[in-house]
C-alpha cells in the first residue's frame, strides 16, 4: 500500500479543484456507527493540510525541502494506540493496521500539497500553525477512533462490512466536501476497517 502515497504534481493538477477539507456540516454521526468512524477518519485527515503547511514553512526557513516522514512520532502513535486498544480488547495487529492507514493517508495529502506548492500549481503557504497546536487535535481524534473501533466491532466484523463501508465513505466525502486528493486519502484511511 505504500505506493498509494506517491502523488505527482501532474496527477494532482488533473484531479485538483480547491484543496483543503471543509468542515462537515451538521453534527457528527452517532457513536457506534460506521458513519461516525469514517467521519473521525476525515476529521483526522483534516489536520494534514496544517501539518503540510507547518512542514513547508519550516523547510522554507531552513532552506530545505519539507520532510514528510516522522518515524519517531509514528512509532509513538503506534505504541500508544496499541496500548490503548488493548484496554478495549482490540487486537494489536488490527489497531496497528488502522493507524498505519491513517498515517499513510495523512502523508498522501501532505505529499500532494507539497508537490503542488513545489510546482507552482497552487500558492504555497507563507505562514502556518505550529505543529504543537495541531498534534493535540490528532491525539484526541486518535483516541476517539480507538473508542469507535471498540463500539463498532460487530459491524466491522460483519459479512456486509465492505459494502457498508463504501456507503459511509461516500457519505463522508459529501458531508465533508472532500476534494479528489482528500477523497483518495480517505479511501486509503478506510481500507483496513473491515476485519474480514
Amino acid at each position: 500500500m505504500r505506493g498509494l502515497a506517491v502523488v505527482t504534481a501532474s496527477t494532482i493538477a488533473l484531479l485538483s479543484g480547491q484543496f483543503g477539507v471543509a468542515a462537515a456540516e451538521g453534527s457528527m454521526p452517532p457513536a457506534g456507527s460506521m458513519d461516525r468512524l469514517v467521519s473521525l477518519l476525515a476529521e483526522r485527515l483534516d489536520t494534514a493540510d496544517s501539518v503540510a503547511a507547518a512542514k513547508w514553512t519550516q523547510a522554507e526557513r531552513d532552506g530545505t525541502q519539507p520532510t514528510i516522514d516522522d518515524p519517531g512520532r509514528e512509532a509513538a502513535i503506534y505504541a500508544d494506540m496499541v496500548r490503548l486498544g488493548a484496554q478495549q480488547d482490540l487486537p494489536a495487529d488490527q489497531v496497528r493496521q488502522v493507524f498505519e492507514a491513517q498515517i499513510d493517508a495523512n502523508k498522501i495529502v501532505q505529499r500532494g500539497l507539497v508537490a503542488l506548492w513545489n510546482s507552482g500549481l497552487s500558492a504555497a503557504p507563507s505562514s502556518a500553525p505550529d505543529l504543537t497546536s495541531v498534534r493535540p487535535i490528532i491525539d484526541r481524534v486518535n483516541v476517539e477512533i480507538i473508542d469507535e473501533l471498540a463500539r463498532d466491532h460487530t459491524e466491522l466484523a460483519a459479512p456486509d462490512c465492505a459494502a457498508r463501508l463504501v456507503g459511509s465513505v461516500l457519505s463522508t466525502v459529501g458531508t465533508h466536501h472532500l476534494d479528489p486528493l482528500h477523497q483518495a486519502a480517505l479511501t486509503r484511511a478506510s481500507i483496513p476497517l473491515c476485519e474480514a
